[in-house]
This record gives C-alpha cells, structure tokens and sequence, in this order.
C-alpha cells in the first residue's frame, strides 16, 4: 500500500513538473470587431485585419481579446480604431496606426500605462476623446499634418510625454487635452489652429514656466493661453492674435485692458468673472469673441465694440450688473442668447439694421432696461428675449416682425417714425436742387399731364388748401420763387 502511495505521489509531482502546453495544445484565438477581423496567439500578440472599422466597446466591460495583450499589429485597410478597443492594456508598449485609419476613437488607448511610443499614420484626421488618455509611460507625440482636431482630454495626464510636434492642418484642440502633462516642456501650435479649447495645457507646469514672461503673459506661438501676472492695466503684447478660452478667468484685480489690432479672436470665458475690469474697448480687427467671453464681470461699464464683429456669442456679458449702456456696430447680424442677461443697470439699447436676429432671453432680467429699437431687419427673436424687463417699451417699425413680436409677447411698444430724406427740397421738382420758376412750369404741366410730369407727394402742392393740385398751386410756387414768406410752401 506505501509502495502505490509513494508510486502515485512520484507521479503527481512529474506531472506538476511538466508544463500545462504539453497536454493542452495551443491555439490562438479569434473573432471579428466591427467589419475586422482578430487573432490573438498565445504569446499575447493581437493582429487586427480587414477592410472598414472597428467595433467600439465601453470601458467596464470585457473586450473580445482581453486586456492582457503584449503587442498589437493594425493592418492597412483598417479604416477606424473604435472607442475603448486597447483600454486598460497595460502591458501594450508600442502601436504604430496604418496610414488607412481615419480615425482614433474616444478612450482607445486610455490607461495603456506602459505605452510609451505611438506612430500616428498620415491618414488619421480625428484623434478622439481621451484617445491616449492617462498614458504615463508617452514620452514623445507627433501629430500628421492629415489631423485637424484633437479633441477634449486626448492626453489628459500623460505625465510622461516632454514634446508634442503638431501638423498645419490642425484647427481645434479641445478642453482639457493636453492637461496636467507635467513633463511637457515643449509644443509648437501652427498658424492653422483656429480654436484651443479651456485649459487645454492647464497643469503643464514645465510648459507654463517655459512659456510665461516677466509680465506674466502665458503664450505659446500667438496664442495667449494664460495670466499670471499682478493685474491693474494690462497691455496684451502685439505678438498675441488669438486670446484663448479662460485666458484671464478670475483675474479681479485686472482693472484695464488693452487689445491690440494683432487679435483676431477672443476665446470663451476668456475674461470671465473678472469684477475689477471697468471698462473695454474691442478693436476693428476682432471678428469673434466667444460664449461667457465677459460674463460676470459686475464692474464693467462700458462696452466699445469694434466693426469687424458680426454676432455677440452667448452669455457674452450675462451678469454684467454695472453696464449702463451698449452701442452695437453695423457689422453685427446677430445677438446670441443670454447675450446681456441680468445687465440690471442697462436702460437703452439701439438695435441696428444689420442685425436680423435676437436669441432666447438675450436682455432677461435687464430690470433698469426702459427703451430698446428693434427695426424691421430683424426676423427672428428668441423666446423671453425680454423677459422681466417690466419697465420696456420696444420702438419698432409697423407691421415688423418686432411689431408682431410685441403684441403677441404684451410687450409696451411705440412705432417708430420715418426720418425724412435729408436730401429732399421741398418744391423741387425737377431734382437740381433748388426752387426755380421751371419747379412752377413742372407743377403747371402735371395738371395737364400727370403721367409725363409726375409728383411724389400731390397733397403736399395743393398749396391753397382747396383738396385739389391746379394751376392755381402752379402760380403759388412760381410767386414762392419772388416772395417766399409770404408764398410758403413747406
């Protein structure tokens, strides 16, 4: 009975000794993902084929091939990676994207913490959402001249990544992409991009100091992306042309500012809640400025407005309680909404004929708002444009969009009065620019030949009052040109 004992546990440990491979053969494992298909061998090396995209997956759910990959081989004729298809591989330490992908989806390759080089191929147009999210071991990116937008969070706390070389097709970096990249000292943006997104380097410490002058100016290439300096009056240097999202966001002791000609651009936010600014004057030269660019800056007074905007974003000056007066330029088209909501000290707003439309609740809550023209290019107007504007009255053109606008909305209205034409003589007839005998003769043949010598206006020449143009009013403009005080005519 030892003997079977001592024989059966001999046995045991050889087995335990031999590896599982000799008696479990070997296989890899596959599958399709979207229009692709997958294998993935037994050493951990996943290989992506096909033609079109991949399938997308969510972040707390299993992917088809696992997480424990060691390399993964995309082929051309991928024309997608799908959102979350590598996330949490951690043990994946290179990726190179064929030139036939357009895309990279949103968390793709989110929290690959041991990736530390990526080839974007010169295909890729879209770097999605947290594409490379938390990607620690990054050190270095570069971005094809194929992508024009990286979107919000993309690289978002890659803490290892020092250099960031982007393309010139670029346009649009989103919100937050590139934030708390502390190792970051170094990232060129070309003249293409039209748009960075709020704090889209925030956190960058290197990049911040490598960037920020003695005055505290933050600015990569023309971009002012921030300010770190002491406030009062503040002169934007000549270099900047685009002020970015949230560039001087809290700033309250900015009691000045001073745009140069140079900017083109005011991002989103980029002065929001700054309460000590009293004052601001936008040159010619800026065409937009974005959604809440001055909203709750409760000192400011005063608005001049350049003539190269043609709409006022959103939020542009919401809660801008010591604004007492607004002139908007000939150039604007339109006036987003919550535009001056809560401006309670604004009382008058001339609206001009350039602008055809007002957005939803664009002056709420202007409590001290009391006349307001709206004339008849305008033929849109938001839902409670004005509402709680309880001491308003609206001047508005008859029959206008205002006008129906008013009545519909029990809105107090006035209309509005024609202004004469400044060129207009009275008497002139025949268009020279003064009352001659030959304005008589003109008079004198109308009532011959109504056609031939017509009149504008025939009850402003019955000059004697008797309901009717004859030769007799003929006579009183001819003695007009002799005797005008006591032949008047107008």
């Amino acid at each position: 009975m030892k003997r079977t004992l001592s024989l059966l546990l001999a046995a045991l440990l050889i087995v335990m000794m031999i590896p599982l491979g000799t008696f479990v053969a070997s296989a890899a494992t596959s599958g399709t993902t979207g229009d692709c298909t997958w294998t993935l061998d037994d050493a951990g090396n996943l290989t992506i084929s096909g033609n079109g995209a991949m399938g997308s997956y969510s972040g707390d759910g299993a992917l088809p091939w696992g997480r424990a990959i060691t390399s993964v081989t995309i082929e051309d004729g991928v024309t997608s990676i799908g959102g979350y298809v590598f996330y949490g591989c951690t043990g994946l330490t290179s990726v190179t994207i064929p030139d036939s992908v357009t895309s990279i989806g949103e968390w793709a390759f989110g929290s690959c913490t041991g990736l530390t080089s990526v080839t974007i191929g010169n295909s890729v147009r879209t770097i999605s959402y947290s594409a490379f999210d938390s990607c620690k071991g990054l050190t270095s990116v570069t971005i094809p001249d194929s992508v024009t937008s990286i979107g919000a969070e993309a690289f978002y706390g890659c803490t290892g990544l020092t250099s960031v070389t982007i393309g010139n097709g670029l346009t649009s970096i989103g919100q937050w992409a590139f934030e708390d990249c502390t190792g970051l000292t170094s990232v060129t943006i070309p003249d293409s991009v039209t748009s960075i997104g709020e704090d889209a380097f925030s956190g960058c410490t290197e990049l911040i100091d490598a960037n920020t002058d003695a005055n505290g100016y933050y600015i990569i290439g023309s971009w002012l992306l921030g300010y770190y300096g002491e406030g009062g009056d503040v002169v934007i240097p000549d270099s900047v042309t685009s002020i970015g999202d949230g560039a001087f966001y809290g700033c309250t002791d900015l009691t000045s500012v001073t745009i140069p000609d140079s900017v083109t651009s005011i991002g989103d936010g980029a002065f929001y809640g700054c309460t000590g600014l009293t004052s601001v004057t936008i040159p010619d030269s800026v065409t937009y400025f974005g959604y809440g660019a001055f909203s709750n800056c409760t000192g400011l007074t005063s608005v001049t407005f350049g003539n190269g905007m043609t709409s006022i974003c959103g939020n542009a000056f919401s809660n801008c309680t010591g604004l007492t007066s607004v002139t908007i330029p000939d150039s604007v088209t339109s006036i987003g909404y919550y535009a001056f909501y809560q401006c309670t000290k604004l009382t008058s707003v001339t609206i001009p004929d350039s602008v055809t439309e007002i957005g939803n609740r664009a002056f709420s809550g202007c409590t001290g708002l009391t006349s307001v023209t709206i004339l008849d290019s305008v033929t849109s107007i938001g839902s409670e444009a004005f509402e709680n504007c309880s001491n308003l009255t609206l001047t508005v053109t008859e029959n206008s969009y205002a006008h129906t606008y008013a009545v519909n909305n029990h809105i107090p209205f006035v209309l509005a009065q024609e202004s004469p034409d400044p060129s207009y003589i009275p008497g002139d007839l025949d268009g020279d620019e003064v009352v001659t005998d030959d304005d008589a003769i003109w008079l004198l043949m109308y009532t011959f030949f109504p056609d031939e010598y017509p009149i504008d206006d025939p009850d402003a020449y019955d000059f004697d009052g008797d309901g009717s143009v004859t030769d007799d009013d003929a006579i009183w403009l001819l003695m007009y040109t002799f005797f005008p005080e006591e032949y008047p005519i107008a």
